[in-house]
Formats: C-alpha cells, structure tokens, sequence
C-alpha cells in the first residue's frame, strides 16, 4: 500500500490486502455457521450469549473497517494501478460489491428492541450478503498456493460441510415448528438425552448427512411440509453428489495430469527401445534416469516450463537461480552485470546418470560445466583411478570456451569427468557465449586475458603462438578495409559493365526493329539498301547473302 499525509491506497496484490481478506472471511464464516445455529438450536444462543454478542460486534466493526478498505483499494487502469481517492471512491460505489457491503451493514440489531424479536440471531441474516468476500479470497489463495489441488479440496469439503451444517438446522427448526415427537420423522425429544445441545445437534447433522448423500434410510415424512421438506433435501442431495464427483473427479485428474504426461513420455520411450531392440542394461539406466527425474520433480526442458512467461520474468527467475553459480567461475567473478544477465538466460541444465562420462580426455571443449547438484570425479583414461572429487558449485571447461590463441591443449578436454551419481550441470556452450561477448567486446577481451593468465599459471600457454595471433587479429581492421575497397572497385566496375550493357541491347533491339520493317516490306531494294541490310545482319550476328536478301 502506499501512505501520505493526504491518502492511503491499498495495492490488492500486496500482502496486507492478501490477509486482511482471509480475517474478513473468517467473519463471513463465523456469520454462515454461527448466526443459523443460533437460530435453530435455542439452548447454544442462551448458553454463550454474551460470548455472541460479542463475536457478532467484532464482526460488524471488520465489515465497516472493510467497507472502507474498499474504496480505498486501487484497481488497474491501461496496466498503471489508480490512485486517486475520489476515482477509487467512485468506482466503488459504482460496483455491485458496493450494494452487498451496504446491505450487509444495514443495522438490523435495532430490531432486538422490538419484545417478539428480542435477542433473535435471524434478524442479522443481511451479514450473509458479504459472501463474494470470501470466494475472492478464495481465488487468491489458489493463485498463490504451492498445493491449489489440496485447497480445492478442501474448500469443497467446507462448503458441503456448511450445506449440511444448514440442512441440520433447518430440521431442527421444523421439527420445533411442527412439534417435537408428534410423528416419527421430526426430532424425538422423549428420550432423556434428548435435551442436551450435544445430542440434538449431532443427531440433527447425522440426520442430515443421510438425507443429503442418500446413504442411509431415515423415517419417511407424513405432513405435507415434511414431504417438501425431504423432496427438497433428496434434489440439493442429487446436486451435491454431481458437485462432489464433478469437481473431485477434476481435482484428481489435475493432479495426475502431470504424472500422466510423465508415464507417457516414458512408454513412448520404452516401446521405442523394444522397437530398437536396445540393450537390456541401456534399457535400465534410462528406465532409471526416468524415475530420478521423478522423484527430483526435475524437468528435462526448463525452456518449455517457462515458455508461458514474459520474457522479463524468464530473465528475473534465471537470475535467481543462475547467477551465484556464475559469479563463481573466476573468469566471470568481475565481468559486467549486463554479460551475467545475458549469459544466465543461456545457462541450460543437464542431467547425467551415475558413470556417465560428461567429458573426456582430448575431446574438443564446446561447453563449460557448473555443478549443481551431485558429485563427479576426474579419473585416469581407463577409469580405474580418481584423482579428484568435484563438489557442488564446482566449474570446469571454461578455459576451452574461450578459444584461446596459443593454448597449448587446442581447447580440447584435458580430464577424463565422470560423475559418480546424478548429477545436475548447468551447461553453457561455446556458441552461446560468443554470440553474447559480440555485444560485449571489452568484455571478451578482459575474459581472454584472464584465460591466458589462467593457462600461464599451467604452463599451457604458447606465448609465441598467441603474439602471432594477436598480430594476425590485429591486422584484421587493416584487411577488412582493403577489402571492403576491392569491394568498391568490383561494384563499380560492375555497374559501368551493366551501363554498357543496357546500351548495347537498347541499340541491338533497334537494329532487329529495322531487320523486321525490311522483311515485311513488299518493296524492292536498291542495291545499296540491300548492301545496307547485309550489313546490319552481319552486325547481329545473323549470316545473309546476296540472294537472301
């Protein structure tokens, strides 16, 4: 929310408004269970009344404090939130919630002066109409929860809870109004514990439950009202069994959508294996390598998880889970914040069954590795030795990502690595670095010199051979300009060779135009036109005699 001395506008995505929202809703919820149940059973209004009283005062004074939250509560206007008091004030008023908090505020207790009605929880029935309070915390809640399945459960066991709780009272109340223990279906008030508040209400709920989910048999009603009644209470019944399989039935299928997609990418893996008539063993290992991935709640492509989001957020979320990973890797430890934001979003992760070989010895390097989770170790070529354990957070092959000129290994793996369990790298490749150091030339030339401070540590740079090359790149500039000026002559070479061209055949088409007017005319010729024609046909190239023409 943001506060001055003028005004005060709440963020609705902000976390005051998230739990302020849950404290009226737990008044709304008070109200739905409470204000019923006092109405129905006499002897739970008597019993805790000033207690009552108090609560429903409590209630009142979060609806008020509410009401005024909500002209308060800023809204989005073209993507900017609003922040004018008279603005939020009058889109308030304007909205149907507006109507409801009135209503719900109406001051009804007045009505506890008239005798008849004296202390009577039904005449506070208008709190109910602050329900949409609640589903819109609802709504936030399942936004925001890492368990949405688990609390639409729960929210559907609530409000069959509440159905029922409701159903139970009405029961009550028309047994009371019909008499008690005049037949066999309204409440049985003869026997001696059935006084007590306790056996009514769970007798009541009992009876409900029954009713509603068509479970069990109950005494079948014998007035008209009762037969209403109990019509009314079999169609909610028929109703609420539609809701619970409709909705459990969705509930369970979200949650197995994922582990259904899951075991279908790996049948398709299996049938193709059998198809391919694989090894047994590779079989097991990528069999295993599945079942890590499960049980790790891993996913194999991150880009396809996160191609829902802007690219900002993608940007923000690799950030958070790259960077301090990346600023350990000394080439990058100082490099400039915009190279790490590029090179994060390039980072892509890998993940390497037990005895997998992430590189060997010779190999030409193409990626740099940083561990993310598991051990790999550096062993001898037949891999019968280990010289060295890496650990997580460990970085290896940025040194042969850099191309270094002179280095005596020719960027090629000078370890054999091979990891121990599952282990989960972040790779970055050679091409995705350079296409980011294109936009960061100083940047490349402060990771090259470290990588050949690197190599000088190790004996492994051939400084003769990097001079050379840094003379050679050197010239670069010089002979990229005489290019580009042998490029120039050759265009404009060119273009005189087309202008010469284009003249040639405007004069060629008007010597044929001359050809076609002698053949079709009918007239003859002296003998120096026909010389004159002879010539021009010499000149295009196309052989005439005498007698031809």
């Amino acid at each position: 929310y943001s506060h001055s001395s003028k005004n005060w506008v709440i963020d609705p995505s902000q976390s005051f408004y998230y739990y302020w929202s849950s404290i009226v809703s737990l008044a709304v919820l008070y109200n739905y269970i409470a204000l019923i149940g006092r109405s129905a059973f006499l002897l739970l209004q008597e019993r805790l009344l000033i207690v009552w009283i108090c609560l429903d005062y409590v209630c009142d004074a979060c609806y008020a404090v509410d009401t005024f939250i909500q002209t308060r509560k800023g809204y989005l206007e073209q993507g900017l939130i609003v922040r004018d008091i008279g603005k939020l004030s009058k889109h308030y008023i304007k909205s149907r919630a507006f109507i409801l908090d009135i209503i719900s505020l109406l001051p009804t207790d007045f009505l506890y002066f008239i005798p008849k009605l004296r202390l009577l929880p039904a005449i506070r029935f208008n709190r109910l109409f602050r329900i949409y309070r609640t589903f819109e915390f609802s709504d936030k809640v399942e936004t925001q929860t890492n368990h949405p399945n688990v609390f639409r459960l729960v929210t559907l066991l609530i409000i069959i809870l509440i159905i029922i709780h409701w159903n139970a009272c009405f029961y009550f109340i028309i047994s009371r109004w019909i008499g008690f223990s005049t037949d066999d279906w309204v409440y049985n008030m003869t026997k001696p514990s059935a006084n007590t508040l306790t056996t009514q209400y769970l007798y009541c709920f009992f009876w409900s439950t029954l009713v509603l989910t068509n479970i069990g048999e109950v005494p079948p009603p014998e007035t008209d009202i009762e037969v209403l009644f109990v019509t009314a209470d079999f169609l909610t019944g028929v109703l609420i069994f539609a809701t619970i399989v409709g909705n459990v039935g969705s509930i369970i299928a979200s949650m197995n959508a994922v582990r259904a997609d899951f075991r279908q990418k790996v049948d398709q893996v299996k049938q193709y294996m059998v198809f391919r008539k694989v090894g047994k063993d590779l079989e097991r290992r990528v069999i295993t390598w599945f079942d890590y991935l499960w049980l790790q709640k891993q996913v194999a492509n991150e880009d396809m998880v996160l191609g829902a989001l802007p690219q900002k957020l993608r940007v923000e979320i690799a950030i958070h889970v790259h960077l301090a990973a990346l600023k350990r890797v000394p080439i990058f430890a100082e490099a400039q914040p915009g190279l790490l934001v590029e090179l994060v979003t390039r980072l892509k992760l890998q993940i390497f069954s037990p005895g997998d070989y992430v590189c060997r010895k010779g190999d030409i390097g193409k990626e740099m590795y940083i561990i993310k989770r598991g051990r790999l170790s550096v062993v001898s070529d037949d891999g019968a030795k280990v010289f060295v354990t890496l650990e997580e957070g460990s970085v290896f092959g940025e040194i042969s990502i850099l191309n270094i000129p002179g280095s005596k290994t020719g960027n090629r793996r000078t370890a054999n690595i091979r990891s121990v369990g599952y282990s989960d790298l972040f790779c970055l490749t050679k091409q995705d670095l350079w296409e980011v150091l294109a936009e960061y030339p100083s940047a490349r030339e402060t990771l090259i010199d470290r990588g050949k401070a690197h190599l000088r540590k190790d004996n492994l740079l051939d400084e003769e051979a990097a001079q050379t090359a840094q003379e050679d790149e050197a010239a670069i500039p010089e002979k990229v300009s005489r290019l580009e000026s042998n490029i120039d002559n050759l265009e404009t070479r060119l273009a005189r060779l087309m202008g010469e061209y284009s003249a040639n055949m405007t004069s060629l088409g008007q010597r044929l135009q001359t050809v076609e007017k002698f053949a079709d005319s009918k007239q003859s010729m002296t003998i120096e036109d026909a010389a004159s024609c002879r010539d021009t046909l010499d000149v295009i190239g196309i052989g005439a005699n005498d007698d031809d023409v």
